[in-house]
């Protein structure tokens, strides 16, 4: 009889079922990481060496089939849970399918238990949302570098081009390793902190105290004599690191903002490309890997040797191809037909084109009317359109620049620093010869009109 049952297995209780969904809800909160089965499978080894493999646990979370009495021990017990009697029970039929939130691999978007509703496009794109089209290369590769000591990956795309969700997916894989991440927003600085190497390192340290929730130690160890760039580096080696148990993710958001203030990248970048090779060894800086964010090509000059811009794993994030498309139609439930006109006007531009089927989805939109309102003030992208305006207007030969790219016919060559800020934008692109051209049809027809409207341009 026993050989039966096990044969048979067990399936969760409804109250089995429950318990465990507010347990995961409850450290996913605590946590702040999704409960994947990748991460449940990795849980379990804490109590077995060999643990569960995730087919198993998808099992059990589905109710699907049923399995032996000892691997759900395992699995609630690897969630600080007691298994009770009235937690499960035989599998005596077949019973309907329980997926909580998080717990899936990611599935098709052609399978109908992916049908949730979408949330307005502007953000990254949720963890397990069916409406983020993965890059499985990049992602894979991310993972890896990411896992070794001293790790470094630079990511690098417009504005609106998909870094946040990209990130938000590397970020979940390190924090479902037993990764801390510290994250040092540059945008977030004020401009007072540029004004000297040793302003700017302070701060940063301090910021690394606050997420370690530690008392700011810095004029302890700082000399100044020895000077801040080795007063920085005691710091981060007896003070921060020493307090962490595991290893800590350095992740710089929109550090090209550092290109901008020339005191500061000529000593920063050479003092984080000496911490990378530092880590790479068995050294002290050990527990470190690092994560650079920006949005164009790195045009300051540095000395090869000294540059974090040529070492470690480049993402470049593409834009979204017709199948994506496609499929993210489906996903939306739409015509796959809606693909071919919308690439026409956005070329595959990942915000623009969440933006137009969602209005679709909604019924907010027919596609005729989207298209023939796009790049006017009424049509959907009104609202990122004149964003995009009051940026070239505020900076200095941009609009005019830009103007004389929408109005050419072929390529235009334009000077580096104005192309690099018109690509940080995203509303330029590069052809094979380097010249620029707009991104796409909807900002060629929507900025040709404006700032030829504007006589200051």
């Amino acid at each position: 009889m026993g050989q039966l049952k096990r044969y048979r297995g067990y399936i969760l209780s409804e109250a089995g079922r429950h318990k465990l969904q507010a347990q995961l809800s409850r450290l996913e909160s605590q946590k702040g990481y999704k409960f994947t089965l990748q991460v449940l499978a990795r849980q379990t080894q804490f109590i077995d060496p060999q643990g569960l493999h995730s087919t198993t646990i998808k099992k059990i979370v589905e109710q699907q089939i049923g399995v032996d009495e000892r691997s759900l021990k395992i699995l609630f017990q690897s969630l600080e849970l007691e298994l009770e009697l009235q937690d499960y029970h035989p599998a005596t039929q077949q019973e309907s399918l329980f997926q909580p939130v998080g717990l899936s691999n990611e599935p098709k978007a052609t399978e109908p238990k992916q049908r949730q509703s979408p949330e307005f496009p502007g953000g990254p794109v949720p963890l397990n949302s069916p409406y983020y089209i993965e890059q499985p290369i990049l992602q894979t590769r991310a993972s890896s570098e990411i896992s070794q000591s001293g790790g470094l990956i630079r990511i690098k795309a417009p504005r609106k081009m998909g870094k946040s969700s990209f990130m938000l997916r590397l970020l979940n894989h390190a924090t479902s390793l037993g990764y801390r991440i510290f994250e040092i927003d540059l945008q977030r600085a004020d401009e007072t902190i540029f004004s000297s190497i040793d302003h700017f390192l302070r701060w940063f340290c301090t910021i690394l105290s606050y997420q370690l929730e530690l008392p700011s130690k810095l004029d302890d160890y700082w000399d100044a004599e020895a000077g801040s760039k080795i007063s920085s580096t005691i710091y981060l080696q007896q003070v921060l690191l020493k307090e962490a148990r595991v290893p800590i993710v350095l992740l710089y958001k929109e550090i090209d903002r550092v290109f901008e203030y020339p005191v500061i990248f000529r000593e920063f970048f050479p003092l984080l490309r000496s911490w990378y090779e530092e880590a790479k060894s068995s050294t002290a800086l050990h527990k470190l890997r690092f994560i650079l964010s920006y949005s164009t090509e790195i045009y300051v000059p540095l000395n090869l040797n000294q540059s974090p811009f040529n070492v470690g794993l480049p993402i470049n994030l593409p834009q979204l191809t017709l199948e994506d498309v496609q499929v993210l139609a489906q996903t939306y439930r739409l015509s796959s037909e809606v693909a071919p006109p919308l690439m026409e006007l956005v070329n595959g531009h990942p915000y623009l084109i969440q933006l137009a089927l969602y209005h679709l989805w909604s019924g907010q939109s027919t596609l005729p009317d989207l298209l023939n309102k796009a790049a006017t003030p009424v049509g959907i992208y009104a609202s990122h359109l004149n964003h995009c305006l009051t940026s070239l207007q505020a900076g200095a030969g941009l609009a005019e620049a830009f103007k004389r790219v929408v109005q050419a016919n072929t390529g235009v060559v334009l000077e580096l620093a104005i192309a690099r800020k018109l690509e940080s934008l995203g509303l330029i692109q590069f052809d094979d010869v380097c010249q620029a051209k707009p991104m796409c049809k909807l900002y060629q027809q929507f900025f040709a009109t404006q700032l030829s409207l504007n006589p200051q341009n």
